[in-house]
C-alpha cells in the first residue's frame, strides 16, 4: 500500500490553506498513492473562530477522492454543541469511511477547556491492514496503541500538530509505539511554527523509513505482510501478563 504524507504549512487564510492541500494531494495522486494523511486541525489549527468553515473543506476532500479513488485522513476543528471537537475524518471514493475524535486532550493548548473529548477507538480495513487512527497527544498513552495492537492493528494512523521544541519526544513516541506493537506507524505534521517536528514513517522495529522536514509529499510503500509475518516470528503479545496490569485502569492518586 502507497502512503502518502501531506508535510503541510497551515496559511493565516483558509483558503489558501485549502488549496495548497489540495496541490499536495494531486501530487501524491501522480505519484500513486492509495491513502494520502494530513496534520492535525489543518486548516484552522486553535483559530475556533474558522470551525464553521470545516465543512467546505471536507465537501472539497470529499471531491478530491471521488474524482481520483484516492484515501484522505485529514484533521479538522469542528463545532461539537457549545464547544468544539478534535477530529480525524477519512474520505473514500464512496464516501466518509471513519471518524475519530481525538481522545486524549492537551492542557498546554487548552484543550481540555475548549474541546470534547472521544469516547472511542476507530479501526478498520485499508489496503490489507487494519489499520488504527490516533492524534497527536495520543502518543503519549501507550496504553490506547497496546489496546488497539491486541485488536489486530498494524498499522498506526497519526495526524498531528506537534512542537519542533518537543521533537526529541516525537521522535521517541512515534517510534516506541511501532516498535512496541510491532506496527506501522504513520505521523504527519505541520510544516509551520510552532510546530515543525518532522512528518515520521516508521516501520514496524521502530526504524524510519521516510522522514519529511519541508513543506511537499512523501510517499512510502508498506506491505501489509509484513507486521503478521513480524508477529508470528516474534511473538510478544502472547507473553504479556494482563493480571498484572490491573493498576492501569485505576484512577491516578493525587498528590
Amino acid at each position: 500500500m502507497r502512503i502518502a504524507l501531506l508535510h503541510l504549512a497551515t496559511r493565516e487564510a483558509l483558503e489558501e490553506t485549502l488549496h495548497k492541500a489540495l496541490e499536495l494531494l494531486h501530487e501524491a495522486h501522480r505519484q500513486g498513492a492509495a491513502l494520502a494523511v494530513l496534520p492535525e486541525l489543518f486548516p484552522s489549527v486553535y483559530r475556533y473562530e474558522l470551525a464553521q468553515k470545516t465543512p467546505q473543506v471536507l465537501e472539497a476532500l470529499q471531491g478530491f477522492s471521488r474524482q481520483t479513488g484516492v484515501q484522505v485522513l485529514a484533521g479538522v476543528l469542528e463545532p461539537a454543541g457549545e464547544r468544539y471537537a478534535n477530529r480525524a475524518r477519512l474520505f473514500g471514493p464512496e464516501g466518509l469511511l471513519a471518524t475519530y475524535t481525538k481522545t486524549h486532550l492537551i492542557p498546554a493548548f487548552n484543550e481540555p477547556a475548549t474541546m470534547t473529548p472521544g469516547g472511542e477507538l476507530v479501526r478498520l480495513e485499508l489496503g490489507g491492514f487494519q489499520a488504527g487512527i490516533a492524534i497527536c497527544y495520543d502518543l503519549r498513552f501507550p496504553e490506547l496503541f497496546r489496546s488497539y495492537a491486541v485488536e489486530g492493528v498494524n498499522l498506526f494512523l497519526v495526524p498531528s500538530a506537534w512542537p519542533m521544541s518537543r521533537s526529541y519526544a516525537w521522535e521517541l513516541f512515534c517510534k516506541a509505539r511501532a516498535a512496541e506493537n510491532q506496527a506501522y506507524l504513520v505521523a504527519v505534521n505541520h510544516a509551520e511554527e510552532p510546530f515543525g517536528a518532522p512528518s515520521l514513517a516508521v516501520d514496524p522495529l521502530g526504524r524510519e523509513l521516510l522522514r519529511l522536514e519541508a513543506e511537499g509529499v512523501g510517499v512510502v510503500e508498506l506491505d501489509p505482510s509484513y507486521p503478521v509475518q513480524l508477529r508470528q516470528e516474534f511473538p510478544v503479545f502472547p507473553q504479556r501478563r494482563p493480571e498484572l496490569y490491573q493498576g492501569l485502569l485505576k484512577s491516578p492518586a493525587s498528590k
